[in-house]
């Protein structure tokens, strides 16, 4: 038996998703690489955020391993941003939108053998401010509209069973609100009014089912992408689908696209918003401004930027 490395990693797990085969499946790959026995870190229902903070970061592991679905990865995401901790993830939801955007295998097996290897990336997050409260870290999507009562109308019983579908069928409950008037305010600029029915602030493009939402979203180009639609009449969602599907701008689209370092977006009445899936609650005001290369995260090696050596 070789001699064991003394690395250690950390896996915080969503009991609800994680099995006693990948249990096994991640014991048996940190034995043959070398890793220290691994300290498991379940979820619990209520608050999980606070709840596992002090036990990641001060274990003074070499590695976290996040299993579960976006939710998870998310709250992890954010603990972990800046410490230099790099983040595994063995990918168990519906969307697991950040391991598709970076090419993290979905399946179990191949995705504990990435989480074992030395390939890794430095990948930007974007940091939210809700209202002025105190704020957190997201890495795929956040929005508000239709955006986040998407989220919110989907069923996750539906999700199980159908999986992307679900969020189409609640996409069809959510066309029927009314736009949301906004001010946009990009880099500290002047604001830019608009009566939306979707604003999307991304660190990255991909949706579930492989739509591409916002083409140009790179997760470590040091921007955010923010995608604002305005449709009023069928004609306008449309375009807004066309656009979506052949990812090219149209005529009168009623979509606005930009880039900044930050964004903020102002109601004038609260409405829900929504980070990596998750509907959070409601705001009238939201802040967000990229943290370039602010986690570190393990891909295959092919694709290995910054972060540890491959």
């Amino acid at each position: 038996m070789s001699e064991l490395s003394g690395r250690r990693c950390a896996v915080v797990y969503n009991p609800i998703k994680t099995s006693d085969d990948l249990r096994e499946t991640i014991t048996r790959q940190a034995a043959a690489a070398s890793w220290e026995d691994a300290i498991w870190l379940e979820t619990p229902a209520e608050n999980p955020g606070p709840a596992i903070t002090d036990q990641v970061v001060s274990a003074g592991v070499d590695r976290v391993i996040t299993a579960g679905g976006d939710g998870t990865v998310r709250i992890v995401a954010d603990r972990l941003a800046e410490t230099g901790i790099p983040m595994a993830i063995i990918p168990l939801g519906t969307g697991n939108l950040l391991a598709r955007n970076l090419d993290i295998p979905l399946s179990e097996a191949e995705a504990v053998e990435v989480a074992f290897g030395d390939g890794t990336r430095d990948i930007d997050l974007i940091k939210v401010t809700v209202d002025g409260r105190a704020g957190e870290h997201f890495a795929v999507i956040g929005g508000l509209g239709v955006d986040a009562m998407i989220m919110d109308e989907t069923n996750s019983e539906l999700k199980d069973v159908i999986g992307a579908g679900a969020y189409f069928i609640a996409a069809a409950k959510a066309l029927g609100r009314t736009p949301i008037n906004m001010r946009i305010s990009l880099d500290n600029h002047r604001p830019r009014r608009r009566n939306a029915m979707i604003c999307a602030i991304g660190n990255v493009g991909t949706l579930a089912g492989s739509l591409t939402l916002i083409p140009s979203a790179r997760p470590d180009d040091g921007r955010l992408d923010v995608y604002v639609a305005s449709p009023h009449r069928l004609t306008h969602w449309i375009r807004v689908f066309l656009r979506l599907i052949t990812l090219r701008p149209r005529a009168d689209d009623h979509v606005d696209q930009w880039q900044a370092t930050q964004v903020e977006v102002r109601l004038d009445h609260p409405d829900p918003y929504q980070l990596d899936g998750d509907v959070i609650g409601d705001c009238r005001s939201l802040r967000a401004e990229v943290s370039p290369g602010a986690l570190t995260v393990c891909v295959p090696n092919r694709q290995t930027t910054g972060g540890e050596p491959s």
